[in-house]
């Protein structure tokens, strides 16, 4: 059986990963930096990490603040970015 599809995914979903640390890293500058609390860049990043966020906030008290949610969204991508290099690495051959 060949490893190869698998490898492919899990370089998709590594990469995917990455792509989206730097975006809930953004929305995390945005909000610290945007002053203005009817900011069209906030409301962008705010658009961008909500995917993210949203999953996040359900295991956060309710009333988390937005860094706090982008930052825990950065650790939990990282951790799972982290585990699909692992898990890539350790199925290659050789």
């Amino acid at each position: 059986m060949s490893l190869e599809p698998v490898l492919k995914i899990l370089t998709l979903l590594r990469l995917v990963a990455f792509m989206v640390m730097f975006y809930l890293a953004f929305g995390l500058l945005v909000e610290r930096y945007s002053t203005k609390p009817e900011s069209q860049l906030k409301a962008f990043a705010r658009i961008i990490c909500s995917p993210i966020t949203r999953v996040v906030a359900r295991f956060l008290p309710p009333g988390a603040s937005q860094p706090r949610l982008l930052a825990v969204g950065i650790g939990v991508v990282a951790v799972f970015w982290a585990v699909v290099v692992v898990l890539g690495r350790l199925m290659q051959p050789g």
